[in-house]
């Protein structure tokens, strides 16, 4: 499969063999998108809808989420949330694997699903946000033992190897998809319609609309004017450039609808944000 739809650049955190954080935030939408690690969420407050290839998941506190590499998702907080976020490349994780096959993890995992082996999960997620948040001496060590101890009982109890294989025709509408994202990537400045999408695919509107919430999450029109929210985020950070030229700029035409995704995706207005980046960035005067 083409994997040429919105691709997430990830570094590892100085020192560790992975991404990790605690993630606060109140609705934030984060658009369909992939990338080449291992990706956990463990959600401790508040309410996380995500779509990961198609099926629809409800993350709620004592929730464990599994996205596999390369696999299309997007999540959306309802209100306030707290969760754990750990991210661990395909390829870090194949040094430990027989070569040619792959890893498969089940999405969702809940207590009930085996009591013991989750209490140990979320017990090595809880180490290692407390050796990250303390950063004593050593700290490295300790997360780096906790992490494989995690990824230990994931793999021993909620995992399938299989040979490595290519994509098949059993991938064709998530193949489509990706195709029209791609394309939304290429020509967002331009002007692009819901019926431009589906006639690029050559198949209803009715159709189209359909397969493309079923694998993204959102509507077309939410992730067009996503994609060129963000690549606006990307200009007024770095430029200084007005609101109403960046709009011009990105193919942005609904103000309205602008604020709105805008909020969704970042929290504020776009003038506050550019406010808090230029504070951020500007250096003390000398008293």
């Amino acid at each position: 499969i083409s994997m040429s739809y919105y691709y997430e650049k990830i570094s590892e955190n100085n020192g560790l063999p992975a991404k990790f954080m605690l993630s606060q935030c109140t609705d934030l939408t984060i658009p369909a998108h992939w990338h080449d690690y291992l990706e956990v969420l463990y959600m401790m407050e508040g309410e996380l809808t995500a779509v990961v290839q198609a099926g629809s998941y409800l993350l709620t506190p004592g929730n464990l989420m599994i996205i596999n590499s390369k696999e299309l998702h997007m999540t959306r907080a309802n209100g306030s949330v707290c969760y754990i976020l750990l991210q661990i490349s395909a390829e870090h994780l194949h040094n430990f694997l027989p070569s040619g096959t792959e890893l498969h993890f089940q999405t969702m995992i809940a207590p009930a699903d085996n009591g013991e082996v989750f209490s140990g999960l979320r017990q090595s997620l809880e180490h290692m946000l407390d050796a990250y948040t303390r950063q004593g001496n050593g700290y490295q060590f300790f997360f780096a033992a906790k992490l494989y101890e995690f990824l230990y009982h994931l793999y021993r109890n909620f995992c399938t190897l299989s040979p490595s294989a290519p994509e098949t025709g059993t991938n064709r509408d998530l193949e489509r998809v990706t195709q029209v994202m791609d394309w939304v990537r290429n020509h967002f400045q331009k002007p692009l319609t819901l019926d431009d999408a589906a006639a690029s695919l050559a198949v209803s509107r009715e159709y189209f609309c359909r397969l493309f919430k079923r694998y993204t999450g959102q509507t077309f029109l939410e992730y067009l004017n996503s994609v060129r929210t963000m690549h606006l985020y990307e200009d007024l950070k770095n430029t200084d450039d007005s609101i109403t030229v960046l709009m011009e700029k990105n193919g942005i035409r609904n103000y309205k609808v602008f604020m709105r995704t805008f909020k969704k995706l970042y929290g504020d207005t776009p003038q506050k944000i550019r406010s808090e980046i230029r504070e951020y960035f500007s250096p003390e005067l000398p008293s």
